[in-house]
């Protein structure tokens, strides 16, 4: 028995969510948008309706009305979406192990040696199926993928979507894979797509065909070797990853398009990767800014500094590299904060500089994060996110493919769980 992993894909999560949720949209086509009545954003999910059409995740608005003309936009309830999330988690834990939520709409785990058999596996998946349909809603369906390894399990889940549940063993390898492009597979971008196609590998056959070590020579790495065991269903260890960057990006919404408005959703922003910076006690050295000016030019700047998590160190840092951003360009539309080089704050050595180790800021510092966790994330803030602070289009909580937001750390507003989950 070889099928140790059972792996969840939620079908069109967002809109799918909106659709269990509001009556009214089921069965119709549904773009979910970050903000209602900008022509110049795109759709962050799409209903299956709307998928029909052709409108997909990165469909702007204009086009995904062009593709389908009886498109309805909902704005995005980003808290509503995280605890659907954490009440679909918990469902499922009850059922089997959750080994790791790899993101809002994907989670694994591990079935153990008694259940691998194929009949107990489907009866497993089958079982979450109608646990999430009676506590959560019929509307909400998930995809499960099951096979020897997590990478083919995640591939299976792919096979028969929406509410698919395909079991691919040994036996099943490789051919189960081949009608599967190569963009299905995650980690073959268009940088590796194209490494792909100047070696003449076009298909998933031409993969999984290829020997071990010219997929080496095309990663440049010993990940092509890890491809090639991974396509065979053979289980490798897991490679330590450390968290790299703490970031936000933001579309200004039109009232914040100008130098004024920007700068402060930019000291918002890092204000509150400041507070994920001392939740999970890390410190950055490194700082880098993104700014859009119209819809052409696009300026950044970075600068390192002694590794800080302190708001108004980092700020200073910010406003220096504000100062030279280019002064004849057009408005601001879109802004981001990265902080990288992270240290955690068991590896940190203080600054020789007490100022922001003062006891006081510190203690300062930690008691604006507990009372905007407790109150919302809008309640204390620095002066420079002002403007930002008191606009609520100006980067509200979002949810990333790599980050689910803290609702506690991170909900501009308290928000307690619905009482429909």
């Amino acid at each position: 028995m070889s099928l140790r992993y059972l792996f969840i894909d939620f079908d069109s999560f967002f809109a799918s969510v909106e659709q269990q949720f509001r009556p009214e949209l089921r069965g119709k086509p549904v773009g979910v948008v970050p903000s209602l009545g900008v022509e110049t954003t795109c759709c962050i999910a799409a209903s299956y309706e709307a998928k029909a059409h052709g409108v997909k995740t990165g469909t702007g608005v204009r086009e995904a009305r062009y593709l389908c003309p009886g498109i309805t936009f909902i704005e995005g309830n980003h808290t509503r979406y995280i605890q659907t999330h954490e009440k679909i988690r918990q469902i499922i834990h009850e059922i089997i192990y959750v080994d790791a939520v790899l993101s809002i709409d994907e989670m694994y785990g591990r079935l153990p040696p008694r259940w691998q058999a194929p009949e107990i596996a489907r009866a497993k998946a089958l079982e979450i199926k109608a646990a999430l349909a009676a506590q959560i809603g019929p509307h909400i369906s998930a995809s499960i993928g099951i096979a020897p390894n997590r990478f083919i399990a995640k591939l299976a889940s792919k096979l028969k979507k929406p509410d698919g549940l395909v079991l691919i063993d040994f036996e099943d390898l490789p051919e189960a894979l081949y009608s599967m492009k190569l963009s299905d597979i995650t980690g073959i971008g268009r940088s590796m797509g194209q490494r792909l196609h100047t070696a003449r590998i076009l298909t998933m056959e031409d993969l999984c065909q290829v020997s071990r070590h010219k997929l080496h020579r095309i990663w440049g790495s010993i990940d092509g070797d890890r491809m090639w065991y991974a396509l065979r269903g053979i289980e490798l260890p897991p490679t330590e990853t450390h968290r790299g960057t703490i970031g936000h990006s933001h579309v200004l919404p039109p009232r914040l398009r100008s130098y004024t408005g920007a700068h402060s959703v930019l000291h918002r922003m890092l204000q509150k990767a400041c507070r994920r910076l001392r939740a999970m006690d890390y410190f950055a050295g490194h700082l880098e800014v993104q700014v859009k000016f119209g819809f052409d030019l696009h300026w950044h700047d970075q600068t390192h500094c002694f590794p800080s998590q302190d708001s108004l160190t980092l700020g200073e840092c910010l406003n220096s590299l504000w100062a030279q951003r280019p002064l004849d360009a057009p408005d601001p539309t879109k802004v981001a904060v990265t902080l990288s080089q992270l240290t955690h704050g068991s590896s940190h050595t203080p600054s020789l500089f007490p100022e922001e180790n003062h006891p006081r800021r510190v203690a300062l510092q930690h008691a604006m994060d507990a009372i905007n966790k407790h109150y919302g994330g809008r309640t204390l803030y620095y002066a420079p996110a002002m403007e930002a602070q008191r606009c609520s289009e100006a980067a509200p909580m979002r949810i990333s493919f790599t980050h689910i937001p803290d609702l506690e750390l991170e909900a501009d507003a308290a928000s307690p769980l619905n009482s429909e989950l």
